[in-house]
């Protein structure tokens, strides 16, 4: 074992301690990053909305040029609306891109109990809706001990 499998080694057992479990043998398979690249684009229409904070949240967005196609629009000359709503449909925010695939952190006030994005194509000035968002539950208030960055930290990361 090199000094990075030792200390994966060492960070196994101690998650497993409180499992109950032993990881005493194991192999670690490397890959080489070439091998399976990520891929830029996956081919599906998708909005997400992840909050980080009472005042701020998270969406990523993927259109495809299929759904592109079906409006007339060229995937290289699109404009997008994005509308940040509550659960009565009031508008906190909004932002605009012309690009098909990104993400875009949005600050907004706290105090709403839900919130999602709708996405619109902007066809001559005019809103053609497209897709909502999944609703999240926005946090109410951040509580007294916990800093914003461990709460961005565990929302974005996974708690690493």
């Amino acid at each position: 074992m090199n000094f990075t499998d030792e200390l994966i080694a060492q960070s196994l057992s101690h998650i497993c301690k409180s499992s109950g479990e032993n990881i005493k043998n194991f192999k670690i398979i490397k890959e080489s990053p070439i091998s399976h690249p990520i891929p830029q684009r996956y081919n599906k229409d998708k909005l997400v909305l992840l909050p980080i904070n009472p005042n701020s949240s998270f969406v990523y967005w993927e259109i495809t040029d299929k759904t592109l196609e079906k409006f007339g629009i060229d995937p290289k000359n699109v404009q997008l609306s994005f509308k940040l709503v509550d659960a009565a449909n009031h508008e906190i925010g909004e932002f605009s891109s012309s690009l098909t695939i990104g993400n875009y952190y949005i600050n907004h006030k706290s105090g709403h109990k839900s919130l999602h994005v709708k996405l619109f194509l902007n066809l001559c000035n005019k809103l053609e809706y497209i897709s909502s968002s999944n609703i999240i539950g926005a946090q109410q208030n951040t509580p007294k001990s916990m800093r914003d960055d461990l709460i961005y930290t565990s929302t974005l990361l996974g708690g690493k």
